[in-house]
């Protein structure tokens, strides 16, 4: 009998004393995880509030303090949401970001969720992470400047543009620009197109200039006029006309003006 007790004080020894191994929790696994966010589209080193989607796919076990921890050459600014999703369930995570050089991105760039799930040896949170490519586009940081009706082609500097003009059918009408580069990084030249679209097809057509100048960092376009032939059989009246700079697909700065036509 006393060598019984014996045997029950050493294994309640053994046990105080740590030696036998906890059972340790297989964490969520990536796998387990269905990410998803909007294609990414902004102007370099300008910041921007992203929303990622995450849902547990896991049958019975949550995630915690879900975050987005990177974004490839994107910096992800401050903290982001850190939030703890159940079994079964989706949830939005937040994060502000902001934009690298645009010559610097290529066309997909692989954001970073990650989020503690299970325990380890010692009892401690795993810390796991799910990796998912995200389309992305970073513009130059681009804009308009002089915009607006001049008297006529030759005479750009002579006085500054309006943005109301009056004009007769028939005549010419004659717009003017230039293009500022406000972000950091050079802009090649014939990268660049201006459009100006008389809204209204009934008065006028369309026209487009290519700014052929490279821009470094605070750099100009030299200011540029297109003229716009007011149809002879145009009706009278009000119509928009816009002026838009754009890098391909991607408008990158807009103004709009307003043409009238004399009775």
């Amino acid at each position: 009998m006393n060598k019984n007790i014996g045997l029950i004080f050493i294994a309640l020894a053994i046990l105080a004393s740590g030696c036998v191994s906890t059972t340790t929790i297989s964490p969520v696994t990536s796998g387990d995880l269905i990410v998803s966010t909007e294609p990414i589209v902004m102007k370099e080193f300008q910041e921007q509030q992203i929303s990622v989607i995450v849902l547990n796919n896991n049958t019975s076990q949550p995630i915690d303090s879900v975050s987005v921890s990177s974004f490839g050459l994107f910096t992800v600014l401050g903290d982001t949401s850190n939030i703890n999703i159940p079994a079964t369930k989706q949830a939005t995570v937040n994060a502000r970001i902001q934009a690298p050089a645009f010559d610097s991105v290529e066309d997909t760039t692989m954001l970073t969720i990650s989020y503690t799930s299970g325990l380890d040896e010692d009892e401690k949170p795993v810390i796991q992470t799910k990796n998912i490519p995200v389309q992305t586009v970073v513009l130059p940081d681009a804009e308009l400047q002089f915009v607006g009706f001049v008297e006529d082609i030759d005479n750009l500097l002579a006085t500054p543009p309006v943005s109301t003009w009056e004009a007769e059918k028939g005549e010419n009408v004659t717009v003017k620009f230039s293009v500022k580069n406000s972000g950091q990084s050079t802009i090649p030249a014939d990268s660049l197109v201006v459009y100006i679209d008389i809204e209204n097809e009934l008065i006028g057509g369309n026209a487009s200039f290519n700014i052929t100048q490279a821009m470094a960092r605070g750099g100009t376009s030299y200011t540029r006029g297109v003229e716009l032939l007011i149809l002879e059989d145009a009706p009278n009246g009000e119509t928009d006309v816009s002026v838009t700079l754009m890098q391909g697909d991607y408008v990158l700065d807009t103004q709009s003006l307003v043409l009238k036509v004399k009775l």
